[in-house]
């Protein structure tokens, strides 16, 4: 009896320690989950879900595919966050107006040799999240832009509505806190991300070129399908349009002869009315037919196809935009040099 009760003493401490070490594996085990949580959440839902290499002096990221990111590109516009686009913007000579469509099929190689090549200042303002003309029409009053020709993708640019991220910023009173949140991460997502990749995501990411408009993307997206065209004219679609088309080309301040309307390829193009709408507002309409294009996503064209289509774009719509612009080929100034495409 002697024995046993002097042994009890002495297996206390060893028993306090088992019991102790079984509680600091739980805490760490806790913390571990609450970390890798953490980071799971970070990669997939937050700016940290992209990458960061389109980064550049010249390029911010406008678009990060996570559910806590989004759009950073209307805000930046709206409330003049990137001051160097919107300057650029405002004092385009030649403006293309649209959609994500549009923005792809213009931010190439062959599209930017062009217009690099022609003389004057351009700008791609077109947006993601199909904005329409309620939001365009409003940004360009803000921006008090001053350009001589348009290109506009009709692509039901004229229906009077607008985008969640377009009516967001015209109308919330957040809106422009939260913009400048997106824009704080950027600051930190640019040296972390772009220093140290693999601890970031590959979500699919955009990137502006301040001085042009011109997207670069990169990161994951899987879907391919032929661009297609409906033929048949949706005439309610033609009246309403119409009926807005004149009311914005009126306020645009543009000989209607300096306006092009253009429908870039993409899977149920509306081709027909398209063409309808621009002979009765009396623009020309400038859409060529190229063969065995191809979108990336089944909406926007791959880089190639985009590469053929815009170049088809030019040779059709060249003389006329020189034309407007009082040019005949000169070499472009205050433009980047052709041969800077390969930053993109």
């Amino acid at each position: 009896m002697n024995d046993t009760t002097d042994s009890l003493p002495a297996e206390a401490p060893r028993v306090a320690a088992v019991v102790q070490r079984t509680w600091l594996l739980y805490i760490v085990f806790v913390l571990a989950a609450i970390l890798g949580a953490s980071y799971y959440h970070l990669r997939s839902d937050s700016l940290f879900g992209c990458q960061a290499g389109g980064y550049s002096s010249e390029r911010y990221l406008v678009y990060c595919q996570t559910n806590g990111y989004g759009d950073f590109d209307h805000g930046a516009f709206w409330f003049d966050l990137e001051p160097e686009a919107t300057k650029a913007a405002a004092s385009a000579d030649l403006m293309f107006v649209g959609n994500s469509r549009m923005q792809y099929g213009f931010s190439t190689g062959a599209a930017h040799d062009w217009l690099a090549n022609n003389g004057s200042r351009y700008f791609l303002l077109g947006f993601a999240y199909h904005p329409r003309v309620m939001f365009q029409r409003a940004l360009l009053g803000k921006l008090s832009a001053h350009a001589r020709v348009y290109v506009i993708n009709l692509d039901s640019f004229f229906e009077e509505n607008a985008s969640v991220p377009a009516r967001y910023v015209m109308t919330d009173s957040q809106a422009l806190s939260n913009y400048r949140v997106k824009q704080f991460w950027q600051s930190l997502h640019r040296p972390l991300c772009g220093t140290f990749p693999v601890l970031c995501g590959n979500s699919y990411t955009i990137f502006r070129s301040k001085k042009t408009g011109e997207w670069q993307a990169s990161g994951l997206i899987s879907a391919t399908e032929a661009p297609s065209v409906e033929t048949k004219i949706d005439a309610d679609m033609v009246a309403r349009e119409v009926l807005s088309g004149n009311d914005f080309l009126d306020k645009l301040g543009v000989d209607r002869r300096c306006v092009i309307f253009t429908l870039v390829p993409t899977v149920d193009a509306q081709v027909a009315t398209s063409a309808a709408i621009a002979k009765a507002l009396g623009v020309e309409f400038i859409a060529p037919e190229v063969e065995d294009l191809l979108t990336f996503d089944g909406s926007h064209l791959d880089r190639d196809s985009a590469e053929r289509w815009s170049g088809a774009f030019f040779d059709a719509a060249g003389a006329r935009i020189r034309d407007c612009l009082g040019r005949s080929g000169a070499t472009a100034k205050n433009q980047p040099a052709a041969a800077s495409r390969t930053e993109r």
